[in-house]
């Protein structure tokens, strides 16, 4: 009678603790798992955003209605490039991103704001909660299949992008660039919408809410900026010099009145030019400490993504000259930059014919049109704007849920 000797894969500890004959073996102990967990996976994502997508194909009203859009932004792009002057001009493709930046906030929150509490109400959501797809797999798959409906909007007018690119003078990396500011904005106002679908009960509640928050960024931050005007605002002294026309002589105000009609102004003799001063209370806004409100607009952060366009060398750099975007980024580098400190004397006796002032103009708006860009501000705006909205609607797609809303169905 032979023994059999123990295999190689058996151990002296697992040989001691061997159980007794014709006894079951008892399986690993695994810790419980409560509700689903939240980190998201390419294939997760990737399978709610095609679910998502073919629920929610637009019915025929729904596609009259992007039919529609899409027709108003072609049409529009069209009439403007045929009112366009000849040679180059980026009015018509600064005019296109607009409307596609406008297109995208008006879909993109309106598609994912009832996303969440709409598949709520129709008992879709529960049986998705149960699966193997984490929340971050839902939240994640819903927010990309709303952007991705705005990003077929873009591609849609991909050929008269095209046509107005080749007459605005841009570079190709600075169109794409300001298409990805564009797409990334759109993104974050998906992701609010999202976030109000998770909160509200109501579709109407959160498509309304998702709306205000952009209405708030988009035309909110203007209003904001002209009313902390005054909070911002100082008030001085200040003398200026004028010239007394009831002193003037027969020849001086003939003196005058040819140089005004000429343009020739080395006949008149300015340093005997009877002045008077006049003494009166001015205000100062520092709109450097405001500034902000404007950098935080979704649209002036498209414009300060845009390339700066030099007016004075602009023909020579191939660009077309100041359009719609530089002529904002004009306005945001003066609120940026801010008044100056020293008192505004007006002194038309020193300079009766403007010709020191008009130099200083220039020089501001030089000034202000190379100002460095800063569309930082806005973009780390729609980033944390972003970061926030997803953290809410992991945290309310995760179960068991610790407390309902008053008439949430769940299943």
């Amino acid at each position: 009678m032979t023994t059999s000797e123990p295999t190689a894969a058996a151990t002296p500890a697992a040989t001691s603790a061997a159980a007794p004959a014709g006894a079951p073996e008892r399986p690993a102990r695994r810790k419980p798992q409560r509700g689903n967990p939240w980190r998201p996976s390419i294939h997760g994502i990737a399978l709610v955003t095609r679910i998502e997508l073919l629920r929610r194909r637009p019915s025929s009203k729904g596609n009259i209605a992007y039919g529609v859009m899409l027709g108003v932004i072609i049409g529009l792009g069209v009439l403007v490039s045929a009112m366009s002057p000849d040679g180059k001009d980026s009015t018509p493709l600064e005019l296109v991103l607009i409307l596609v930046l406008g297109a995208g906030l008006l879909i993109g929150p309106s598609l994912s704001a009832t996303s969440i509490n709409g598949d709520s109400g129709e008992g879709v959501l529960a049986p998705l909660q149960m699966t193997h797809l984490t929340a971050g797999d839902i939240a994640f798959g819903k927010l990309l299949s709303s952007w991705l409906v705005s990003f077929a909007i873009l591609v849609t007018t991909t050929p008269f992008l095209v046509y107005a690119f080749s007459r605005s003078g841009w570079h190709w990396d600075e169109l794409l660039i300001v298409l990805a500011v564009i797409l990334f904005v759109v993104l974050t106002s998906s992701a609010i919408g999202l976030a109000w679908s998770a909160i509200a009960a109501r579709s109407v509640a959160s498509v309304s809410l998702a709306h205000l928050t952009t209405g708030v960024l988009v035309i909110g931050s203007l209003v904001f900026y002209a009313f902390a005007g005054a909070l911002v605002s100082e008030h001085t002294t200040v003398t200026n010099r004028f010239i007394d026309s009831a002193k003037l002589t027969t020849d001086q105000q003939a003196q005058l009145d040819h140089a005004y009609a000429t343009g020739d102004f080395s006949s008149p003799d300015i340093a005997n030019l009877p002045c008077q001063e006049q003494t009166n209370d001015s205000s100062v806004t520092h709109t450097e400490r405001i500034a902000w409100l404007l950098l935080i607009n979704p649209g002036v952060v498209i414009a300060e993504s845009s390339p700066i366009i030099d007016p004075n060398t602009a023909v020579e750099d191939g660009r077309a000259e100041s359009g719609l975007f530089a002529q904002i980024h004009q306005s945001v580098s003066q609120a940026r930059i801010g008044p100056d400190t020293t008192p505004q004397v007006y002194d038309q006796c020193a300079d009766p014919f403007g010709q020191n002032q008009n130099d200083d103009w220039q020089k501001q708006q030089e000034q202000w049109a190379n100002y460095p860009r800063a569309p930082w501000i806005g973009l780390g705006l729609q980033a944390v704007l972003l970061l926030g909205s997803m953290i809410i609607v992991v945290r309310r797609l995760r179960v068991p849920y610790k407390k309902l809303r008053v008439g949430t169905r769940v299943a």
